[in-house]
Formats: C-alpha cells, sequence, structure tokens
C-alpha cells in the first residue's frame, strides 16, 4: 500500500484562498448556462496603452529578449521606475541599488519574509487585508498578530493597541494604503507615526502602495516621502493596477537598499526575472504614459460616483469609496452575515461580489465591489438589487 502524501504543515494553515473560492462559485454559473454579473475581482476591463502593446510585441522579435533575464531586471526599467518615482513622488531613488522589478507586487510581498523572518517571529499584517500577507506570514514560518482596521478610526490601524510583547518581536509589518478593501487613503499624520513606530521597534515595514494611483479626491502618498523610511521601509507597486496590466505580471519595488537586497537574494534563488519584452513594455508605461493614469481615475470615479450613489439610494446604510476601484459597503439591515448576503446576490441576483470575511474578521458586516466593468453593466446591477 503506498504510504498518502501530506501536504504542508504551513500549507495546512492557511485558509482557501479567498478569490479561488470565487472563481469556482462563477463556474458553477458558467456550467450551469447561468448568465451573471461579476464584481468581484478587481481586474480591470479597460484595454493597456496601445503603445504599451505595440512595444511588447517589437521587443518580444528581438533574441535578447527570449534569454534569460537578469534577476536585477534591464537598466532601462530600473532606471525609468526611478524617474518616475522622482517625478510623482520627489523620492530620489538609486536604481541599481534601491529598486527591483517583480513579477507582480504580489510575488514581492509574499517572497519579502523569506529574506529576514525567522521562525517563531511576528508578522503584523491589517485585517481586513489582502490575503496573500498571511500566505507570506506563514510560509516563513511567522507568528501572525492581526491589526484591526475599523470603521471607527476611518480603517487606520491603532498601533498603541498592538502589545509589547509583539512589537519586541515582530520583523515585519504590512500596511496598504490606498487600501483594499476599504477604500481609505492614508493621511501623512499616520505615515509619519507609523515610521517612527518602526524606527523605535526595529520592525520593516512592507508598504503595499499598488493603488497609488487610483485615486479621487486626495492623492496618495509614497512612504518614502516620510522623514526616517529609508532606514526601515520597502514600498511595492504594480503595473496591474495603474496601467491595467494584470495579465502581464510585473511590479517592482524599492526603498531600503538592505531590504531590497535580501529580496534580491530570495529571488535569485526562486525565478529568473521578468520576460524582457514585457519589461521593455514596462518602460513604455513608465517614459509614454503620463496622462493614462488620469484618463483611467476619470473612467473609474464615473462609475464610482454613480455605483456608489445608488447603493445607498437602494438602502446600503454606508459606502466607503475613497481610493482604489472598489466600492468598500455596509450590509443592508435585514443581513449580519457578508457570506449569507454574497451567496443572496450570487443566487437571487446573479451578482458575483466579495463578502467582507473573506478579507479577515474584521472585515465582516461588508461586501466589496469591484468597479472594472462599464458603466452600463453597473447599471444593469444597480436594476437587480
Amino acid at each position: 500500500m503506498i504510504k498518502k502524501i501530506e501536504i504542508s504543515k504551513n500549507l495546512r494553515k492557511l485558509p482557501p484562498y479567498l478569490f479561488a473560492e470565487i472563481d469556482r462559485q462563477k463556474k458553477e454559473l458558467r456550467e450551469a448556462k447561468i448568465s451573471y454579473i461579476d464584481l468581484s475581482i478587481g481586474d480591470p476591463d479597460i484595454f493597456a496603452p496601445e503603445n504599451i502593446i505595440t512595444e511588447l510585441h517589437a521587443a518580444a522579435l528581438i533574441k535578447e529578449n527570449q534569454k534569460y533575464a537578469l534577476d536585477q531586471g534591464k537598466y532601462e526599467l530600473r532606471k525609468a521606475i526611478a524617474d518616475w518615482c522622482h517625478d510623482r513622488f520627489n523620492v530620489t531613488l538609486n536604481e541599481n541599488t534601491e529598486i527591483i522589478p517583480l513579477i507582480g507586487s504580489k510575488e514581492g510581498l509574499v517572497h519579502l519574509p523569506l529574506a529576514f523572518v525567522n521562525r517563531g517571529d511576528y508578522a503584523i499584517i491589517p485585517n481586513p487585508g489582502y490575503p496573500g500577507y498571511r500566505g507570506a506570514a506563514i510560509f516563513a514560518g511567522a507568528k501572525t498578530y492581526e491589526l484591526p482596521l475599523l470603521e471607527k478610526n476611518n480603517f487606520l490601524p491603532d498601533l498603541k493597541k498592538i502589545p509589547l510583547t509583539v512589537r519586541n518581536k515582530a520583523k515585519i509589518i504590512y500596511v496598504n494604503y490606498p487600501n483594499n478593501p476599504t477604500t481609505a487613503v492614508a493621511p501623512a499624520y499616520f505615515l509619519e507615526t507609523l515610521v517612527n513606530f518602526c524606527l523605535k521597534y526595529g520592525i520593516i515595514l512592507a508598504y503595499d502602495n499598488a493603488y497609488s494611483e487610483i485615486y479621487f479626491e486626495r492623492i496618495p502618498k509614497s512612504i518614502l516621502e516620510i522623514k526616517g523610511a529609508r532606514e526601515i521601509a520597502i514600498e511595492f507597486h504594480s503595473f496591474s493596477k495603474t496601467f491595467c496590466m494584470t495579465g502581464f505580471r510585473i511590479g517592482w519595488a524599492c526603498g531600503a537598499e538592505n531590504l531590497i537586497k535580501g529580496l534580491l537574494k530570495v529571488k535569485t534563488n526562486i525565478d529568473s526575472g521578468i520576460f524582457g519584452a514585457i519589461q521593455q513594455a514596462g518602460v513604455a508605461a513608465l517614459t509614454k504614459e503620463g496622462s493614462y493614469t488620469t484618463r483611467i481615475r476619470a473612467i473609474i470615479k464615473e462609475r464610482r460616483d454613480f455605483f456608489a450613489h445608488k447603493l445607498l439610494e437602494k438602502g446600503f446604510p454606508k459606502v466607503y469609496a475613497d481610493s482604489t476601484f472598489y466600492i468598500w459597503a455596509k450590509l443592508p439591515p435585514n443581513f449580519t452575515s457578508s457570506i449569507d448576503f454574497s451567496k443572496y446576490l450570487i443566487q437571487e441576483k446573479k451578482i458575483v461580489a466579495t463578502p467582507g470575511i473573506g478579507f479577515g474578521k474584521y472585515g465582516e458586516g461588508f461586501i466589496r465591489f469591484a468597479l472594472t466593468v462599464e458603466k452600463e453593466i453597473l447599471e444593469k446591477a444597480i436594476a437587480l438589487f
């Protein structure tokens, strides 16, 4: 008899991946030939700029781009990233030591703890928060401390509530603003408090800034704009959100040289870099598409203004939509479970949305809608409520 092969203890600790479960539900609808409106996952429906596609095609024909890429990435891409960060945030980066391209920001966020976290160290993760942070901590053997993002605190964490025992054993804290799923934008005073907290306790600040360009009334900052952050912080960016390039799988990390160096060493042992043609497409995005994000913001804002207003008219007690391409809505009064409400939407309305509990226990009581469909589809969805 063949001995049964078990998955690892770390893998068993992971809860079912939220979006995999949503994909399963959508597959069931498709197999039953039932049409539905998908407002669940933030995968933009807007085409990437045509210049990027043209550059990608041309670069793919070059033999050098068909070879293994350097883990550190092309110099041209790192230089374009450095220039973009200077123009956008007035942050000066050394393209050789303070920037590393990534196979999407998720890859870097999850791999980072492997470079610095030892078994038994604490990783502080936001709740509600992106599920990848928890997976990153578990794979590195870390203990997790969940930091509540509460409505009463404008979805900003109260760092004073972190126990001293956790602070002293914490190696990394994940922070994400503009925030998914709550849409909150962090004010400068909070970022200053956060940096000082991390400096005091020697905690790596992993700042997920993937939605930095999807904003409306308030312009988000880079954590690297804050005094002292260059000593302790590493910031992650995504071409997926900024240029609607989700399937390209390209992003970057920038910040403290020792943190970049550690992440690069992990990547050297895991992957062989980003396809060279995609890197060239990234250069084109950063250097030639400065007006693209302005157009994207206008489109998302129009959708947000319409859908948020209509949700309030339909009886949702509170709607948050300060940034990103999501709406974080409190459940209607006759529902207390976000799972139950999401099932109701699927079964009765054929609308797929993301239950707040999927982002952590403090997400209960909310539902997340993605604005990554045309306004006409949003109008159809509202008509079904």
